[in-house]
């Protein structure tokens, strides 16, 4: 099924006021809640989704902080297939997921949901890794 598509059926699941456009880099931009705003792409086949979790601590242990998260990484356990990552300006700690194959949207939602889900546990669990770890 095509991002379009899914993207509409999502838009109207969740009763958006509006119904995300595409930009000019071919990604839609939804604003889940006040907190969550991800990204998604459509891939041949596929769909790539994307957000920025938080903001990556300026001082500490960041090192020890990296290598727990890159644990998390290690076969998706502890991303549920997603990747904890970093964006371009180092700035933001992202979570990405790729659904390299074709998707209905009962997939769609699945994945989408199980994403969402990840990216609340990390935004509670990085805060409390910082206190734990750069103290």
């Amino acid at each position: 099924m095509e991002l379009e598509k899914l993207v509409e059926m999502l838009a109207q699941e969740l009763k958006l006021p509006a119904l995300p456009q595409k930009d000019k880099n071919g990604c839609y931009q939804l604003k889940i809640n006040p907190s969550i705003d991800i990204l998604m792409k459509a891939l041949e086949p596929g769909v790539f989704i994307y957000a920025k979790m938080l903001p990556i601590p300026k001082e500490g242990n960041k090192e020890a902080l990296f290598i727990h998260l890159m644990k998390a990484n290690l076969l998706g356990q502890g991303t549920g297939g997603a990747a904890i990552g970093i964006d371009e300006g180092e700035k933001f700690f992202t979570l990405s997921l790729s659904l390299p194959f074709e998707v209905n949207y009962k997939t769609f939602h699945e994945n989408l949901e199980d994403y969402l889900n990840y990216i609340d546990y990390w935004k509670e669990e990085i805060p409390k890794l910082q206190a734990q770890i750069m103290t």
